[in-house]
């Protein structure tokens, strides 16, 4: 088939468009088909079958779990410096981070292995622990990336409903039938319910696994859950097994989900099988060293935490005002039962200029809602009230 010059650089701007959007046809992780909702900036238009970018002015964004007030004042001036070294590789700066998060939380710099965001540790886990006739066992619902990264690599995933208590059913989630389940992943407090799973039920879970299957925990919401009394990091308090794998990311409570860095922390052998299937050079210059600055500013992260949760405490307040059925939340989102078809929820808050999040069956009325700034959360509840009337 002959094709011509024009039509030669209409395919590869097509398919070069797709890419940029992280999305393809062939059913990788971040496909429209898996989400089920736009990234920001980039939505797939069935009538036109080709991607176009979001006119993002005016909009509120409350779908991605973001921070809403961005990096600390600390890290500024820190990530401008470092926009002058644009033009070189990270030299020193990547050793100095993970100098950085190993003294944090005590251990050797050689169980740390660095991310472009949690969600490469997720990808690189998924390489290491699952494959062809290996299981993952997860949470439905739960964060989706890892499922899709581990079906792309030809493993089974089997998706085990939460409890009525939103918590992991850690019971069912013991292998079954011979099943050789390769990961276990733990979100907690989980995506997209907010909830926790106790510790101590987490700990008598992982003492029952075969001794070949590994627990990757993602504590991507740490920092929103330190006053659930049901709640303990595996990071600041280790558990005594080789099996687990920590992740965290800078995303949230840092606010550098654009700069996407994160790590892990696993024991020295894990952590060397991970850095090898990790991406070269996988951190820029400008993340390690804000990154790297974030984590030397204490009062700065006490200051988010506490901006977090009096954001959190209002949003909860306008839920009982409304007398709204909402799940127990200790992360910056909530997810509250909208009465309606979550599609038609989503829909008319977009017609409202406010993204909420995507679809999480089964819970086919619920909404997850980031908790945005008081500006943002006011234009929201407005848009609420006056659907309700």
């Amino acid at each position: 088939m002959h094709i011509s010059r024009r039509n030669f650089f209409r395919t590869t701007l097509s398919t070069s468009a797709a890419v940029a959007a992280g999305v393809v046809a062939s059913g990788l992780p971040f496909s429209e088909e898996a989400f089920g909702e736009p990234r920001r900036g980039w939505f797939f238009d069935p009538a036109l079958n080709a991607f176009q970018a979001t006119d993002a002015k005016g909009v509120i964004w409350l779908n991605s779990n973001e921070n809403a007030y961005g990096p600390w004042p600390s890290m500024m001036p820190v990530m401008r410096e470092a926009l002058n070294f644009g033009h070189r590789y990270p030299r020193t700066e990547y050793g100095q981070l993970i100098d950085t998060i190993s003294r944090l939380h005590r251990v050797k710099p050689s169980q740390v292995s660095l991310g472009c965001g949690s969600s490469e540790i997720l990808r690189v886990c998924a390489e290491v622990f699952t494959g062809p006739g290996k299981t993952l066992v997860q949470a439905s619902p739960t964060f989706e990336s890892l499922g899709q990264y581990s079906r792309t690599r030809g493993a089974t995933v089997r998706s085990v409903a939460l409890n009525n208590k939103f918590e992991h059913d850690l019971q069912n989630m013991l292998p079954q039938g011979g099943e050789k389940v390769g990961l276990v992943y733990i979100c907690n407090p989980n995506n997209p319910t907010a909830s926790i799973t106790p510790r101590k039920d987490i700990e008598t879970y992982i003492k029952q696994l075969p001794e070949d299957t590994f627990v990757l925990i993602d504590e991507a919401y740490h920092h929103f859950a330190l006053k659930s009394p049901d709640y303990v990091s595996f990071l600041d308090q280790p558990m005594d097994d080789p099996r687990i794998i920590v992740a965290r990311t800078f995303s949230k409570i840092y606010g550098l989900a654009g700069m996407r860095l994160g790590y892990a922390v696993a024991t020295e052998e894990t952590s060397c099988k991970l850095r090898t299937y990790a991406s070269f050079d996988n951190v820029n210059m400008v993340s390690a060293r804000v990154g790297n600055a974030a984590l030397h500013d204490d009062a700065g992260l006490a200051a988010a935490i506490k901006r977090s949760t009096d954001d959190r405490d209002a949003f909860l307040a306008e839920v009982k005002k409304r007398n709204i059925s909402c799940i127990p939340t200790q992360a910056n989102f909530a997810m509250i039962d909208t009465g309606k078809p979550i599609r038609q929820s989503i829909d008319y808050f977009k017609s409202k200029n406010i993204m909420i999040g995507r679809p999480f069956p089964p819970l086919t009325t619920h909404a997850r809602i980031t908790i945005g700034t008081p500006s943002e959360m006011k234009a929201f509840w407005s848009a609420w009230d006056e659907r309700k009337a």
